[in-house]
């Protein structure tokens, strides 16, 4: 579990014409790998995905770091002789998305995601009714094109849309034939992945937390498979800024990991506004070596206020300072607020 960064191949109505273009390219050739391939694991147990080549599948990071529970319930699920759609919640920034587009780029799965707006509609994913040299005609949208297909298709924070853009969606969910509306059908093809993420299980949790997330009905929530992330462990999470910041040293990595956890103990106990994400970890290192030879600011606490401190009040983050001196055993610096910013 890693990396909570840009979601490449990322399909919005605005991008629509380019990603069929994407689409109209030559059909992905069926291939085999193996567990020990994708994952590392010593199995040969064969995992079906296609050749290398394909322009819609996700960029490949070298420096991801599976968590080997999360990588054994992917195991299983590409095992599954039909696999269900994946609702995969957990808190922001823990890598869900990720976790998915490097399952995907591994396989060389051709993905498409579909990033949720509370303005989303059913025709601005499903397609809509057009004029095209005069005539009236209907043109399916990405996600349709990937439904014939048979590419993965990932509904990315799904708990921001409107309910009614899934409630749309259930034939796809049940890889179900679809009927537009000139009377063509969609037939889906002989195998789909399809996932969605959310901060929450769909059915209002999390409170004050994640307000504007939406509600949705039984209905829908039934046609997922549930799956619950949560950061990955402090070793998994060494890891991955390890081999995303290999110039950051070890002892810094582990301090910043151990501030990472007790901040998030703060959020679950209400005594931080919210929690610090694997994003925010790798931003903080990247700052540090960015700034290492400052003299003008103390660099550790300056390179966690620009990567996290900032986004709470002073108070909050003069807690959070005592707790990067409690792991880097260093002095914290006096909270002074100018008008140009902390100093």
């Amino acid at each position: 579990m890693s990396n909570a960064d840009s979601k490449n191949q990322t399909a919005t109505p605005a991008s629509t014409t380019n990603l069929t273009n994407l689409l109209s390219a030559p059909e992905p050739v069926p291939a085999q790998y193996t567990v020990n391939e994708i994952f590392g694991f010593p199995s040969q147990m064969p995992l079906p995905g296609y050749q290398p080549g394909h322009p819609l599948v996700p960029q490949s990071l070298v420096s991801y770091v599976w968590s080997p529970g999360l990588a054994k319930d992917c195991i299983e699920w590409l095992c599954d002789p039909e696999p269900e759609p994946l609702w995969v919640s957990g808190p922001t920034g823990c890598g869900k998305t990720e976790a998915l587009k490097q399952l995907f780029a591994r396989l060389h799965i051709p993905t498409v995601i579909v990033s949720a707006k509370k303005s989303t509609e059913p025709d601005d994913i499903l397609g809509r009714v057009q004029l095209v040299n005069g005539n009236t005609v209907f043109t399916p949208g990405p996600l349709l094109e990937a439904y014939a297909r048979g590419y993965a298709i990932v509904f990315d924070e799904i708990d921001g849309y409107n309910p009614e853009v899934m409630m749309a969606c259930h034939r796809l969910l049940e890889k179900a034939p679809v009927t537009l509306d000139d009377g063509t059908i969609i037939t889906p093809a002989s195998r789909i992945l399809m996932a969605a993420t959310a901060n929450t299980r769909g059915d209002g949790q999390g409170g004050d937390v994640y307000a504007a997330t939406s509600v949705f009905n039984l209905a829908t929530l039934n046609r997922f498979e549930k799956w619950s992330m949560d950061y990955p462990s402090a070793e998994v999470e060494e890891q991955i800024l390890a081999g995303a910041l290999p110039s950051l040293d070890d002892k810094a990595i582990t301090a910043m990991v151990r501030v990472a956890t007790d901040i998030r103990v703060s959020w679950s106990q209400g005594s931080c506004p919210g929690p610090i994400s694997i994003r925010d970890l790798k931003r903080w290192g990247r700052k540090l070596l960015l700034g290492a030879n400052r003299t003008d600011v103390p660099v550790v606490f300056h390179a966690f206020d620009k990567a996290f401190g900032h986004g709470v009040d002073e108070h909050v983050r003069a807690m959070l300072h005592k707790l990067i001196q409690t792991h880097f055993n260093i002095p914290t610096p006096q909270i002074l607020e100018t008008k140009g910013g902390t100093s």
